[in-house]
């Protein structure tokens, strides 16, 4: 099933209006939780579950659908505002996960994790903007599962830290290692890498700075 890109116009309410209504500073709500009041993604209305839900300030709601109708079905972010659709943004091949926001200016800078491929992983970055909708302006892929949001430099955004395998000398037996990456003007930039290991590690919960040239 295909996403088609739409942008839904806001009735009544201009970019100017929504962009001052977002500018007033209040801390954006964290991690997934379903509502029954918001409108599915008009892409996929009787096809899609809703995978999280972020309640951010101001009346807007930034949500990831995924295609039920599939096992690996492709996945729609929805920017809502007002209760109504805003935009929304496709995701092919990509099976969401969950995401976090946090306030860039007057906007709201989100990052949202994926399930990709056979055992891959992702995240996005993406800023909601009152007369641009949903601006998705990087994309960071680790080979394994695992992609994980953290808060690793302080700044209220959310930054990423991927596992990749070493693939040596397969996928099942190799070692897997971290890398870490912090947001910076809406891109993902990698800090530095863990030492690859056998058998599984929590995500770090600051930057690893340690080279990745080894790898």
């Amino acid at each position: 099933m295909r996403f088609p890109r739409i942008r839904t116009a806001l009735a009544g309410l201009g970019a100017a209006a929504l962009t001052a209504a977002l500018s007033v500073t209040a801390t954006p709500a964290a991690g997934a939780a379903e509502s029954a009041t918001l409108p599915p993604s008009p892409e996929c209305a009787t096809d899609c579950e809703q995978v999280f839900e972020l309640s951010l300030p101001h009346d807007v709601h930034f949500a990831g659908w995924r295609d039920s109708s599939v096992p690996a079905g492709d996945s729609v972010l929805v920017y809502y505002s007002g209760g109504s659709v805003r935009d929304t943004l496709e995701l092919e091949n990509k099976r969401v996960r969950d995401a976090d926001c946090g306030w860039e200016g007057d906007a709201q800078r989100c990052a949202v994790t994926y399930d990709t491929g056979a055992h891959g992983s992702g995240a996005l970055s993406a800023l909601l903007l009152g007369d641009e909708g949903i601006v998705h302006s990087d994309d960071v892929q680790g080979n394994s599962a695992e992609a994980t949001l953290r808060q690793l430099d302080g700044n209220s955004r959310p930054d990423v830290a991927l596992r990749q395998s070493t693939y040596e000398p397969n996928f099942a037996e190799a070692p897997q290692y971290w890398e870490t990456y912090l947001e910076f003007e809406g891109k993902f930039v990698r800090t530095g890498c863990t030492v690859p290991e056998q058998g599984s590690s929590p995500a770090p919960t600051e930057p690893v700075h340690t080279s990745c040239a080894y790898i």
